[in-house]
């Protein structure tokens, strides 16, 4: 019988299978498979720069392909773009990361 852990894993792997939901990305210098995903707030803009919106994405990584959980605040490169992480979450193997950008 499988357990769930097992179930689980294997969902991970479909959702962060380069062939259905994720892509290629570098983080960090460090070559992934995950899912990024963007919300724009163009509501609040940001008070102190005119015309600048506060970008939100969503970083869906398996802990075990990024090595590690970063920090609250830590500034990660993905892909050439510097974002801020907001927050971290993990489930079962599969971070959710909660990242900020400023742009024009």
């Amino acid at each position: 019988m499988v357990s769930f852990k097992e179930v689980v894993a294997q969902d991970i792997s479909l959702f962060l299978n380069a062939e259905e939901f994720a892509e290629p990305l570098e983080i960090d210098g460090h070559p992934v498979t995950a899912v990024l995903d963007q919300v724009t707030d163009s509501k609040h803009p940001l008070a102190y720069a005119e015309g600048v919106s506060l970008v939100t994405h969503v970083l869906f990584v398996s802990e075990a392909e990024l090595g590690r959980a970063p920090a609250q605040n830590q500034q990660l490169n993905i892909d050439g773009s510097r974002y801020r992480v907001d927050k971290v979450g993990e489930e079962m193997g599969m971070l959710t990361i909660y990242l900020e950008a400023n742009v024009t």
